[in-house]
């Protein structure tokens, strides 16, 4: 009577597979963290886009050109405090003005949005 081998795993192919299962579950688990943070710095991006975009509606809408020079304020926006630039100045064209708008999250340096226009001078 010939006896069969036993069909189970070794110990040792026990630890390389949990090994190679780790391995995978960190890269996983790094991949969901990393889309997470992406997630939270395209939110902060819109958020201050449309910040920028009101100010820009805001100097649109006046009946007069807004002053030359530089003008800055704190708006809140989904519960967040964004920190406005604007810039107004001249452009090529002299009965034109262009109007510049950063904004950056209150109290941090790094702009988020930053967009430009030009509207009537009179």
């Amino acid at each position: 009577m010939s006896r069969l081998k036993d069909p189970g795993f070794s110990l040792l192919e026990v630890v390389v597979a949990i090994a190679v299962f780790s391995l995978g579950a960190l890269a996983t688990l790094n991949v969901l963290g990393q889309s997470g943070r992406n997630a939270e710095v395209d939110e902060a991006r819109v958020i201050a886009g449309v910040v920028a975009e009101n100010r820009i509606a805001e100097v649109m809408a006046m009946s007069r050109p807004p002053p030359m020079g530089v003008t800055q304020g704190t708006e809140t926006a989904l519960a967040r405090d964004w920190d406005w630039e604007m810039q107004v100045g001249p452009s090529p064209e002299p009965r034109i003005l262009r109007v510049e708008v950063r904004v950056r999250e209150a109290g941090r340096n790094h702009v988020l949005a930053e967009f430009s226009s030009f509207r009537s001078a009179r």
